[in-house]
């Protein structure tokens, strides 16, 4: 449908192949065959086989009549439902294995689990060759002989009415394939050995080897490029060595690359410096002979045209360029497979005996870039928006430009220009069609129908579809399924990638690589390619290539948006429904609209992907229902759902295809306004789901999965991912049936269903994490997970749980024991172990596993010394974290990153001198390593090094309270040119710092700084700067590329901002998060003043501020995150200050009400110290997306506010206030909506020094996780088993607290100086974390540093009983020796 006057490509062929690949094998013959079907399959085979010969032949003819293509779209539709029917039987076949046999006999008959996962490398010729008739005699050999011993057996395989009816529609299909296809063969009038008219297959190339380009300019004006042009010609005319240089450009098709290398190319500065210019037009036809002879059209005036040998154009191109300095422009390269011919173009180019020369190339394809260029290339974006309007409008206006000021015109005018986001061929493009009437009518008819309008051949979905033809068959299905999700919307690579296996858009050529490794190549192929951008840590589609692919899949993808509603193709098979935030009013009558769109749909049930976009698509249950339960062959699923109508909706679902279901659980608010906290669970139905390869069982913060996961979980042996932030995957009984998991967290218990075996045949995982290895007890059974055998393990995480009631000595030798046989493949990348207690590392780590990339060492108390990583060849990153007694380390060469940290006993840290040590250092942190004094990386000659940098990669330095390692007063770090990051915490000596360009700079207890000046250097794509390329600047506003700044502690720095500062900015304008404290007086009235210039302010923490900086809140749209904080000191100066002026206390004024509430984007607000405040802002209500308040230490304010607080909160923090302010004596209205909130709405609650009453009056419904005391005034004792929360910290204890059986209970943080006292309480409680930390959140001390032996519980007598029994039961108290993250601050 829509085919007349294409051609036959190569989709249908392709189809053919994916089918026959993937479900036409062998288990799939035993299968059919005892189910006697065989006969049926082989036929549908057979007739499958036949289509593929005459499509292959019929590839690249053109599509001249009607009937030809109504034949053709019904094939490929009769092909849709023989991958369909054969996909239900694979079903059955799993269902028999998984019931009847059991899981385990199904995995290992094939290692993917289903069919339609299984490794096919095509081969489309050799398939065709392939003789059929072997298959229709292997299926008909004596079948009626046999049928009547058979057919009990079969009924047992597969019930017979399910049998009849998959028979009954393989049949059909058959017959219509048969008929389709001769009639397809009769049009076509092909015979089966080929055509002698047929049309190559090189009639696409064909096509886009047409677009020629010249250097001539063809554009009456060009806007927006002077600022890059300028770039360019400087980075063009820098070259003085005799290498030929390669800058490419590379942007999108139409975005103007080719009018920017023209603008370069007829540059008089460009003319003026090189001797020869020469331009060729590249395109797909990279002919190397065709491109040599036009360099000679161009460089000699004749002489050449006779040559036919290819040695003597070389040569002759050589003679003639011998000592000419030269600029040849390559416009639109596409070829970036074979490396070998370009060398070969470029040979005698290189031989040049000029300086200089160089070659500007223009691509859309960044693998090209990688491939020539020899400098960073420059990226070539859309125009800004005021250079765009101007050139639109001159298109747009061309010949009425009296017109141009109709404000109508105007109008009707931006809204289409900001569609085209910045693409110069799209404004001619739309500009033109504008331009042939300039009136309102034409105007508004264009608007609605742009895009179109826009196909002809010049035009910019034309030219984009070049790009898109230039794909191969496989990544033409992955790019334009992405239509049907959104426009901006953010993917990522992982979720993209098994949305593209689920539709069987993925196939494997090589064994040793999974489906996701292969789809990864995809995905970066389309990203070289253009088709997508990455954007911060996600990937996005232009919105011209969203219309490309909406272009090219409208016959098979379609989105409904549910306020503007159109009709779609009746072929669909891929469907979208996008809803916003209505209210409920308007979602039901936008849900009769869908209805009746739904009903219209005639294609419902053949749909395999369906996908909402939109919360508020809970209130369309009905459509949402019908959808679900009419779309039969559905293989990926995207939904809302609340908790209440899970079952109902996934109990519809037909189990028989689906390999994608994606839940957001929206959680419904409640009578007070708040939104409930809910609990949900994994339907039971879902065990039922055989094909089930990725379940995503995403929620909003206040949802969370019950575990453990419903029983039947194992059934699912397809399952390879499972998302969810709630470890579901460590709580699945007898997970070793999922053999084709790729990520695994894995709890090892005593059961044998939760056993270290369980992990033996899950040969397919990439990414593992074992904990609680203590449960392994010998060598043997550690081996039993065969972790060697795993090749394409790639991540490994082991950990230990210490059980301090466990004597030390007897587990020693057993966890040597049981480390040395958990030796990985030797493929593995990455490894971290945590908590490991034995005193020297295993004998594999460094002679076996000799591939490892990243090495992550964690709480190994015992080990003293590491060594031997010299013989990790590609180690790329060593992490070593709080290794207690670790005194030296050897670090390798060619390390990217290196971290250490909280190694109180490390003196020696060394390595071999020299660039390999420092070249490709991109992170370096060193902190809380008191002892540290011998560190070959900060040997004096690595920083003072006047002629180059030795840290040519650093992007990240981090340097931390080790006051041994630098000992010098000025930090000369100009150098290190890549530096983005810098943090010095109490580094003493320091007083000069000289950095470069940062984009995160952290100052804390620098005592002695007193200057910090910023180096500007010449634009980025520059190689190298001469050192009289510097320019320093005093204070920070001249760093234009700071993000995040942190100064405290630091008096002498700040002050010094101050006087050379006077009245500029102090601040770049570029800052999104800001730290200083303290904030003296003399700053004050710069931020007053000066905080409106800061428009990108993200967070904003001020010390000892004057209330007066929050009137310049209001312009800080951008703001989120604001905490005012006073030190006592600076509190009690200011107190005095008051009293002078006679003043008790301080409230907001007006003008700082008004300014706070126009702060609407703020999600968290803090006050602390602050003891004067008397009150908080009375309009704290109407910030609806504040989601934290944090009140700490401001005795002053007595209530909360009148108006209440908004719906939106999330967690409320207090401490050090009145008692007022808890409930007191005296209850305000608003402390009991408070009260309220923290039984139906909060999800986090934080309160301190509160009195027992107020948790009288509150009744817990399950509906907290956290809850944080601090401290206790009152003995306290909980003793529900149901009690909801599962996040605890108490701070510090000074009364009798008993915590009883909490099972939902994961976390105790225990904050007290003399917490050891307590320590009994703690193994009465069910956990997993335990901390005790100080007052600052440090940890004090590890808890391996306690004598065991007075904390032994056996014989205490001052337990409840209840206690004694949980201590006598075997429970396990574990704990982690780490920085505590301060619970919602």
């Amino acid at each position: 449908m829509g085919l007349v006057g294409t051609v036959v490509d190569a989709a249908i062929g392709w189809m053919v192949q994916t089918i026959l690949g993937s479900f036409f094998s062998l288990q799939m013959q035993d299968w059919t065959h005892q189910a006697g079907l065989a006969e049926d399959v082989a036929k549908l085979e057979s007739e499958m086989k036949s289509v593929q010969i005459i499509v292959v032949a019929a590839e690249g003819r053109k599509i001249g009549n009607m009937p030809l293509s109504d034949s053709l779209h019904e094939l490929k539709e009769l092909l849709y439902d023989a991958e369909d029917v054969i996909d239900e039987l694979d079903y059955y076949r799993l269902q028999h294995h998984t019931q009847g046999k059991g899981s385990h006999a199904a995995a290992s008959t094939n290692p993917e689990g289903s069919c339609a996962s299984s490794s096919y490398s095509p081969d489309l010729y050799q398939r065709v060759r392939s003789s059929t008739n072997k298959i229709i005699s292997w299926a008909t050999t004596d079948r009626k002989r046999k049928r009547d011993d058979e057919e009990p057996t079969q009924s047992l395989m597969l019930p017979l009415d399910i049998k009849h009816d998959i028979s009954d529609r393989i049949s059909r299909i058959v017959d219509r394939l048969s008929i389709v296809g001769k009639s397809v063969q009769g049009a076509l009038q092909l015979e089966i050995l080929g055509h002698n008219n047929m049309v190559s297959n090189q009639w696409q190339s064909m096509a886009r080897s047409s677009r020629l380009t010249t250097s001539i300019p063809i554009e009456r004006k060009v806007y927006g490029r002077d600022v890059q042009r300028d770039s360019i010609v400087e980075l063009l005319m820098k070259g003085k060595t005799n290498h030929l240089g390669v800058l490419p450009l590379v942007g999108i098709g139409g975005v103007g690359k080719t009018t920017l290398a023209r603008l370069v190319y007829d540059d008089e500065r460009i003319k003026d410096h090189f001797d020869l210019r020469m331009w060729v037009c590249v395109s797909d036809n990279f002919n190397e002979q065709r491109l040599t002879r036009e360099m000679l059209d161009l460089v000699c005036k004749g002489g050449h045209e006779n040559i036919t040998s290819f040695d003597a154009l070389h040569q002759k191109l050589s003679e003639e360029i011998r000592g000419k300095r030269f600029l040849l422009v390559l416009d639109d390269m596409w070829e970036d497979r074979n490396r070998s011919r370009w060398d070969v173009l470029l040979a005698p180019l290189k031989h040049n005996e000029a300086t200089g020369c160089m070659i500007l190339a223009t691509t859309r394809m960044s693998s090209v870039a990688r491939m020539i260029g020899t400098m960073s290339w420059v990226e070539v974006k859309g125009l800004d928006e005021t250079e765009f309007w101007s050139l639109f409008k001159s298109w747009a206006f061309l010949g009425s430009e009296n017109q141009e000021v109709v404000p109508a015109l105007q109008s009707i005018g931006k809204q289409i220009a900001k569609e085209l986001k910045g693409v110069p061929l799209a404004a001619r493009s739309v500009g033109a069609l504008l331009n042939k009437s300039v009136s309102f009518e034409h105007w508004r008819n264009v608007q609605s129908k742009w895009k179109s309008l826009v196909k002809q051949d010049d035009g910019i979905l034309a030219i984009l579809k070049l790009s898109y033809e230039f794909l191969p068959i496989h990544l033409q299905h992955c790019f334009s399924y992405c239509s049907v999700f959104p426009k901006d919307y953010k993917f990522t690579e992982k979720k993209l990638v098994c949305a593209w296996i689920s539709q069987n858009f993925v196939k494997r050529e090589c064994h040793t690589e999974t489906l996701e490794e292969t789809g990864k190549e995809y995905f970066h192929n389309l990203v070289d390619r253009g088709f997508f951008e990455e954007f911060e840590s996600h990937y996005v589609i232009h919105d011209l290539m969203h219309d490309l692919a909406q272009e090219v899949s409208s016959n098979e993808c379609g989105t409904l948006d549910i306020f503007h509603l159109k009709k779609i193709s009746p072929s669909i098979r891929h469907l979208s429904i996008i809803t916003s935030d209505y209210d409920e009013e308007l979602c039901n009558f936008l849900s009769e609209k869908l209805e009746s769109e739904v009903k219209n749909m005639g294609s419902r049930q053949k749909l395999r992907t369906l996908m909402f976009f939109g919360r508020s698509s809970t209130m369309l249950l009905r459509s949402l229902h019908t959808l679900c339960k009419e779309s039969k062959m559905l293989r990926l699923l995207k939904i809302y759902v609340t908790a209440a109508d899970m079952s109902s909706t996934f109990s519809l679902l037909n189990p028989h295809h689906l390999r994608y279901l994606e839940f957001i659980v929206v959680p419904k608010k409640n009578i007070s306004g708040f939104l409930d906290n809910t609990k949900i669970c994994i339907p039971q139905a879902l065990t039922q789901f055989y094909h089930l390869q990725v379940l995503d069982a995403r929620s909003y913060a206040r949802a969370n999965l019950v575990v453990p996961p419903p029983t039947g979980m194992n059934n699912l042996i397809n399952l390879r991912h499972i998302i969810s932030r709630d470890k579901v995957d460590s709580k699945i009984a007898s997970v070793g049936n999922l053999t084709s998991l790729q990520e695994l967290t894995f709890k090892v218990q005593v059961d044998g269903n939760f056993n270290i075996r369980q992990l033996a045949s899950l040969n397919e995982v990439i990414t593992l994490g074992i904990s609680q290895l203590e449960n392994v007890k010998t060598k043997e059974e550690a081996k039993s997970a065969r972790l060697i055998d795993k090749e394409h393990l790639k991540v490994l995480s082991l950990s230990w749980t210490d059980n301090i009631m466990s004597p030390k000595h007897s587990e020693e030798k057993t966890r040597d024991d049981v480390l040395e046989g958990l030796e990985p493949h030797q493929n593995l990348k990455h490894l971290q172990m945590s908590r490991y207690s034995g005193c020297t590392s295993p004998s594999w780590l460094a002679s076996k596993v000799t591939s490892l990339q990243v090495l992550h060492l964690e709480n190994c108390r015992e080990w003293r010394i590491v060594q031997s990583l010299e013989m990790l060849p590609v180690l790329r990153k060593l992490k070593l974290i709080r290794m207690w007694n670790l005194m030296e380390v050897s670090i390798p060469s060619f390390l990217e990153e290196l971290v250490l940290q909280n190694m109180p006993k490390l003196e020696k840290c060394v390595g071999t001198y020299g660039l390999d040590l420092t070249s490709h250092l991109s992170v370096l942190t060193v902190k809380d390593c008191p002892q540290l004094s011998e560190f070959t990386l900060f040997h004096s000659n690595y920083f003072h090094d006047k002629q180059k940098s030795c840290f040519p990669s650093l992007k990240q330095l981090t340097i931390g309270r080790c006051h041994h390692i630098i000992a010098w007063k000025t930090l000369p770090l100009e150098e290190m040119r890549a530096l983005k990051k810098l943090e010095l915490i109490d580094v003493p000596v320091i007083e000069e710092l000289s950095v470069p360009s940062l984009e995160k700079l952290v100052l804390m207890q620098m005592s002695s700084l007193q200057s910090c000046d910023w180096i500007s250097a010449a634009p980025p794509q520059q190689s190298s700067t001469s050192q009289e390329d510097l320019e320093f600047s005093g204070g920070f506003g001249g760093c234009t590329s700071l993000v995040s700044l942190v100064i405290t502690g630091c008096p002498d720095l700040v002050s010094s901002l101050v006087t050379e500062t006077n009245d500029n900015l102090v601040l770049p304008t570029s800052l999104q998060h800001l730290t200083i404290s303290p904030l003296p007086d003399n700053l004050q009235s710069y931020f007053h003043k000066g905080l409106a210039c800061l428009k990108n302010l993200k967070s904003l923490q001020l010390h000892h501020p004057q209330f007066g900086v929050l009137e310049g809140l209001q312009h800080l749209t951008s703001l989120g995150r604001l905490n005012i904080l006073m030190n006592p000191e600076l509190s009690c100066e200011w107190d005095l200050k008051l009293q002078e002026q006679g003043q008790g206390g301080v409230s907001l004024t007006e003008e700082q009400e008004r300014a706070l509430q126009l702060v609407t984007s703020l999600r968290r607000i803090t006050f602390e110290g602050c003891l004067n405040l008397v009150s908080l802002p009375a309009n704290l209500r109407s910030l609806d997306s504040l989601e934290l308040l944090q009140i700490r230490r401001c005795p002053s304010i007595l209530m909360l506010p009148e108006m209440g607080l908004p719906p939106s909160l999330e967690c409320l923090a207090l401490d050090g206030c009145s008692e007022e302010l808890y409930g007191g004596d005296r209850v305000s209205d608003a402390d009991l909506a408070a009260l309220s909130a923290l039984q139906s709405g909060f999800n986090k609650c934080e309160v301190n020094n509160m009195r027992l009453q107020v948790f009288r009056n509150v009744s817990w419904e399950g509906t907290l996780q956290h809850l944080l005391i601090d401290p206790l005034l009152n003995p306290l004792r909980f003793a529900r088993e149901d009690f909801p929360v599962e996040w605890v910290r108490v701070s510090p204890i000074r009364r009798e607290v008993i915590f009883i059986r909490w099972e939902s209970v994961y976390k105790v943080v225990i904050e007290d100086v003399n917490w050891k006292n307590k320590l009994k309480e703690l193994l009465a409680i069910l956990c997993t974390e335990v901390f005790a930390t100080d007052g600052d959140h440090h940890v004090l001390m590890s808890l391996d540093h306690l004598d065991q032996k007075s904390y032994n519980t056996s014989t205490s007598t001052e337990f409840p009983s209840t206690v004694r029994e949980s201590a006598a039961s075997g429970n396990e108290w574990k704990r982690v020796d780490r920085e505590v993250d301060h619970g919602g601050s």
